[in-house]
């Protein structure tokens, strides 16, 4: 695909990836990838990641495709994207009709790009939410997007392509969904976010390549991305959107209480 295109050429360029491993002694340049469109997000000790705002208020995103740096040409795929698809109204019918809430009645989101040996997100209490959204996000990543297979005696993951190297977690990549816990405020640091046994994980969202993920999130609980090691096949680069939804259910509650006071 062209996104996969762009996506790969733009790692190439910066020697990210499979193809250019790093020991772990080895350091990656802050500032790899940054440039007056993917612009850097922190701060550090709560997340770290590039954004692609290259062509947020343009009126024709097309028009800046006609820049022919791997940089310019998978950014602006990537925002025509979520443009054009994510934060249309056919997009929003689709939700409604496969995940039985509501019509979105809001969202926002990001073109991210999170490079291997930098990038990640904390979770943390100030993303909590005041009421129950639905995270949408289509991620990019090195692979073919395959569904992986485990052996059914030992429960191993088979194979050593990209598509396993991403699901076995052991590269990073991920998206977490955990349990706040009640009564505690205080943020972690990077390093102490996620823990295998750590009996608040809900959810572990493997990144997989051309994949759209749907998690429908409560006030009540967190999501981070954990960081890409060094050895990871590619950059994770995802659409991350969240949207405002009414669950129908509640809506069927307040007509019945509507009729009840009548």
């Amino acid at each position: 695909s062209k996104v996969k295109s762009a996506t790969s050429l733009m790692d190439e360029n910066d020697k990210l990836g499979k193809d250019h491993r790093r020991p772990s002694s080895s350091s990656v340049e802050y500032d790899v990838g940054v440039c007056d469109k993917w612009i850097p997000v922190g701060p550090a000790h709560k997340q770290r990641f590039l954004e692609y705002v290259g062509d947020d208020d343009d009126d024709d995103v097309e028009d800046d495709t006609k820049d022919d740096s791997p940089s310019s040409t998978a950014g602006s795929l990537l925002c025509s994207m979520k443009r054009s698809v994510f934060e249309s109204d056919a997009f929003g019918r689709w939700l409604k009709s496969v995940t039985s809430l509501g019509m979105p009645e809001g969202h926002r989101g990001r073109v991210r790009r999170f490079r291997p040996g930098l990038d990640y997100t904390v979770a943390h209490y100030g993303i909590l939410t005041t009421s129950s959204v639905l995270d949408a996000t289509m991620c990019f990543v090195a692979g073919k997007g395959d569904q992986c297979k485990y052996d059914e005696e030992t429960g191993d993951l088979i194979g050593s392509d990209d598509d396993a190297i991403w699901d076995s977690g052991d590269v990073g990549g991920f998206e977490c969904y955990i349990a706040a816990d009640e009564g505690e405020g205080e943020e972690n640091e990077a390093d102490d976010e996620y823990n295998e046994d750590n009996d608040t994980k809900l959810l572990s969202v493997s990144a997989s390549d051309n994949t759209l993920s749907l998690v429908y999130r409560d006030p009540g609980t967190m999501r981070f991305v954990k960081y890409v090691g060094s050895g990871a096949p590619s950059s994770r680069w995802d659409l991350s959107l969240e949207y405002s939804v009414i669950d129908d259910d509640d809506d069927e509650e307040e007509e019945e209480e509507k009729e009840d006071s009548e």
